[in-house]
């Protein structure tokens, strides 16, 4: 599903998110507005901007059409192959008419669960999930509000919802650490990491299943660009700019042009 746990997926893709891994003491990682060091997260920062999700759950079957590609799967409680990056087969079970519960694997490695829980008026709906895919498990859980009534007949969890708050996560999936040698780039945690010349070629990322690939690029004093790809098409830039002991970043998704506003404050 497109960006199913959306906060956990941008943070990944800009973070790979640590789960506390310390960098090298370095003249660089003691230097304030250098973007070497160890970084936490805000959670209350993460501002959500034209992030939109449009599903359909009737007669038995999933359809996401919100996700790039859009696909459907049979909401059986099943586990059934899929084709999406990163994950081969899924399970979706309709446990009442406002409650669904999703998880995803590769291969036999469980990489997350969440559950789907629409209000009683049908406005708004809260994600529970678990993402398993790194070395630590995070939990956390988001809002959606609801911008558009489902199909008639179809499930509450129907319909077209924007993004609301991201109301809780572990810190596992909100701790991160940058390095910096020269002009080698490192990123390091949660069973992610990636090393990259600043402006050179885009690098594997170590840990992630869904080949994409990461580059680094200084676009000034204290700000740089990340870019992500897979297989040559981008995925999404984040912009990072280092005030002091802050960090800030805008990410941008390059297929839908919905961005997570966020900040960090070095540890």
């Amino acid at each position: 599903m497109k960006k199913m746990m959306t906060a956990l997926a941008a943070f990944t893709l800009v973070t790979t998110m640590s789960a506390c891994t310390k960098t090298e003491d370095t003249e660089a990682t003691a230097e304030a507005g250098s973007i070497a060091g160890d970084w936490l997260i805000d959670l209350d920062s993460a501002q959500f901007e034209n992030d939109n999700r449009d599903f359909v759950l009737a007669d038995g079957k999933w359809e996401c059409n919100s996700c790039t590609p859009p696909y459907s799967v049979t909401a059986d409680g099943e586990w059934q192959e899929i084709d999406r990056p990163g994950a081969d087969s899924q399970m979706i079970e309709i446990v009442d008419d406002r409650t669904v519960k999703t998880a995803t694997r590769l291969g036999d490695k469980d990489l997350g669960n969440a559950t789907w829980t629409v209000s009683e008026d049908g406005q708004t709906m809260k994600v529970a999930f678990t993402d398993l895919s790194g070395d630590t498990p995070v939990n956390a859980s988001q809002s959606f509000n609801r911008t558009e009534a489902g199909p008639d007949g179809s499930h509450a969890l129907s319909g077209k919802w924007s993004v609301g708050d991201m109301a809780e996560m572990d810190d596992a999936g909100l701790r991160f650490s940058y390095g910096l040698d020269g002009n080698t780039f490192t990123s390091t945690g949660n069973g992610r990491s990636w090393t990259a010349e600043l402006g050179g070629e885009p690098v594997p990322i170590e840990g992630n299943n869904s080949n994409v690939m990461a580059a680094i690029e200084r676009t000034g004093d204290n700000t740089y660009r990340q870019t992500f790809t897979r297989d040559g098409e981008t995925l999404s830039t984040t912009d990072i700019t280092i005030d002091g002991d802050t960090m800030n970043g805008v990410s941008t998704d390059a297929r839908d042009d919905s961005v997570v506003r966020w900040s960090a404050t070095r540890q």
